[in-house]
Parts: structure tokens; sequence; C-alpha cells
């Protein structure tokens, strides 16, 4: 995907399951832009394989960012260690002080 720093992807054979995009400066913030998920494999944990998974890759990273489409989604991304910012829509991993 064009102009993605990552992306990695869930597959099941040939069919897609879901898949992230990540986009970093190169060293200490990160920001991961959506999580989709194939309907078929929703509730599958493909979602939270995909969020393990990027926050493996940006550990050294100082921030990893994401902004939920929707308030409801919020809880998944506090279920992998995201809080929310100040601003109360934006979430963040916070690895180094």
């Amino acid at each position: 995907m064009i102009g993605s720093s990552t992306v990695i992807s869930a597959w099941d054979g040939n069919q897609l399951a879901g898949l992230t995009r990540v986009i970093d400066d190169g060293e200490m913030l990160a920001y991961m832009h959506w999580v989709p998920v194939n309907p078929k494999y929703q509730g599958m944990h493909v979602g939270s394989g995909l969020v393990e998974r990027v926050k493996e890759r940006y550990a050294g990273y100082m921030f990893l960012e994401v902004m939920p489409k929707e308030s409801k989604n919020a809880p998944f991304y506090q279920r992998h260690g995201f809080t929310l910012m100040e601003d109360g829509r934006a979430m963040q991993i916070v690895t180094r002080p």
C-alpha cells in the first residue's frame, strides 16, 4: 500500500482475513491507520493478532498511536494497552518516558 511504512496481513489460505497499515517517522512515532477484519473472521482474534504484531514491530518506538473510527472500538484497543489521549479520541501506547 503506497505510503505505508508497514502493512501486516492475516490470511486463511487465499482469503484475506484482515490487515493493518502503519505509518511511522522511522524512529519515534508510529501511527496504526486501521485494522479492518473480514466480517467472516470477526470474533476470531484476527484483529488482536494484527495489533499484537504491530506492537512487537514497534516496541522500540516511543509512541504507537491509533485513532478508532468509532468510539465503540476504543475498548478493543484498551485491551491491547492503549490509553485515551487528552483529546479523548486518539489512543496511544507510550513505551518510553
